[in-house]
């Protein structure tokens, strides 16, 4: 009976230790490639910011194969706000605050835009929860396809 209990506490401890092991490990976003890799990313927050990058802030969420960053460039005494929401299929979605912007795209992981390079620059941390409405499309918005 004392060696069952021994087994029992033992194989708990080792649950438990995987389980938080799991919880904090936080995958290298920047080393997606595919999109079904970012479909697996759990529900993280990330920083936006790059020293290479002056002026660059903000802050990225991700959910269930969507993201969502906004972020502000920053430089010669002019700032912007910007938003992006990426779907999982790679269908972009990027606004600006105050500025004539609202644009539509699709994108390949690598392929080097500014949202794949938002990835890159970002250090994340596991989050119980997000909003799914946060990766809602504002309304009124009419997005024109990026090039037009």
């Amino acid at each position: 009976m004392h060696n069952a209990a021994s087994v029992a506490i033992g194989i708990t401890i080792i649950v438990a230790v995987s389980l938080i092991g799991y919880w904090f490990w936080v995958p290298d976003v920047g080393a997606l490639r595919t999109w079904d890799e970012f479909r697996t990313l759990p529900t993280m927050e990330c920083v936006i910011d790059d020293a290479g990058v002056k002026g660059l802030t903000g802050t990225m969420y991700i959910l269930r194969g969507e993201l969502r960053a906004d972020y502000k460039v920053e430089g010669d005494g002019i700032a912007a706000t910007f938003h992006t929401i990426i779907h999982g299929d790679g269908t972009t979605y990027t606004w600006a605050d105050n500025i004539n912007f609202a644009e539509r795209t699709k994108i390949n992981l690598g392929e080097g835009s500014t949202e794949e390079n938002l990835f890159k620059i970002s250090r994340c941390k596991r989050v119980w929860d997000i909003s799914p409405e946060y990766f809602t499309l504002p309304s009124g918005l009419q997005f024109t396809e990026r090039g037009e």
